[in-house]
């Protein structure tokens, strides 16, 4: 009898424990600043601090995206991958954001010969052979934000550059994924008012690329990309009418959430007070198994999170999974990214 009574309270103490604690998370997005300096085991200090006060039990490390070399700022793998050893399950690496876009920004795409093609592919194994999970961050259009610093670049290649493709394969070969940041132009369109302060470096037009980055995700059936930044847009192109359109076409294409509050404009997919608006509750219900998190934090040196999510932003990511059904919840939080990117991360604890 005692013995039943004994295992009927751990079991209790158990389950109220697991109530109590907020459902892990994964981050899928996120950087180490390189702004004014690189402080790579500073930013790392940072990070962990500021994951370990969400529940985010693991975190995808990853440089932006470069379109030129740059010594004092630029990484990638192979000095991201020395800089997590030291905190063994808390981070994975994705390569090629301070490599493979520069490859592809040097190259126009109607000069791309076999040459180029077999310098890509094999800095592109290269990363893989390091210990990356995937590519990224890669870019197709890049705005430059106001709010992201005067440093914050404008960077643009055709959707359909034959290395990007090439890129695809070389995933789809490896079954990888690649993390991608499009900030889509469904046609023709001047730069909005809100931008143009930073015009240039963004131009006064921008040209339509949304046809083009459909071609690059049929390209390839099996190369999942893993489309940054949903749910706040700066030119208010992707709405869930156009995610939902996206998702219906492109079975291999993936979103992950980086989160301010937008109030009433539709892309953004929390309101002023942070609720989760009810169309992208129906849009994640339609499609649990296509939308994960990512932050888009640049974490720097000296506990603080430099630009890109604020601590808001991070919080609005464990808001919406809170919003969230728990079978709904511990999809988008955790199990989504785990399985895409073949993460080891305990599922329910």
């Amino acid at each position: 009898m005692r013995n039943r009574m004994l295992r009927f309270l751990v079991l209790l103490f158990s389950v109220t424990v697991a109530q109590a604690e907020p459902l892990p998370m994964i981050d899928t997005h996120m950087h180490f600043e390189s702004v004014p300096y690189m402080d790579l085991d500073g930013s790392r200090k940072t990070a962990l601090a500021e994951m370990d006060r969400r529940n985010i039990r693991m975190s995808l490390l990853m440089s932006p995206p470069r379109d030129s070399f740059v010594a004092k700022r630029n990484q990638d793998v192979e000095e991201l991958m020395p800089t997590v050893k030291d905190a063994p399950g808390r981070f994975a690496v994705l390569g090629g954001g301070g490599s493979l876009t520069i490859m592809i920004n040097a190259v126009p795409a109607d000069t791309v010969n076999d040459e180029r093609r077999s310098e890509f592919r094999q800095r592109a194994e290269r990363i893989l052979a390091l210990g990356a999970v995937g590519f990224g961050e890669m870019f197709i259009q890049h705005l430059s934000l106001p709010a992201m610093g005067p440093g914050h670049a404008y960077e643009n290649v055709p959707a359909d550059h034959p290395l990007l493709m090439l890129l695809a394969d070389i995933a789809a070969e490896h079954d990888v994924p690649i993390d991608m940041h499009s900030d889509m132009v469904p046609q023709d369109m001047p730069l909005p008012p809100n931008l143009m302060s930073h015009s240039p470096p963004n131009p006064a037009q921008l040209t339509g690329n949304r046809a083009a980055f459909e071609a690059l995700l049929s390209h390839n059936p099996k190369a999942k990309f893993v489309w940054a930044h949903v749910g706040f847009e700066p030119l208010l192109t992707r709405g869930p009418a156009v995610v939902r359109e996206m998702l219906q076409a492109h079975p291999n294409l993936y979103m992950s959430f980086r989160l301010n509050r937008g109030g009433p404009m539709h892309p953004m997919a929390l309101d002023e007070d942070g609720r989760l608006k009810d169309e992208w509750l129906l849009l994640i219900r339609e499609f649990p198994d296509r939308f994960m998190l990512g932050s888009d934090a640049f974490y720097a040196a000296g506990e603080r999170v430099a630009r890109g999510a604020s601590s808001q932003g991070l919080d609005n990511l464990r808001g919406l999974v809170d919003q969230l059904p728990p079978d709904l919840a511990r999809r988008v939080a955790s199990d989504n990214a785990a399985l895409i990117y073949k993460l080891k991360f305990p599922s329910g604890n």
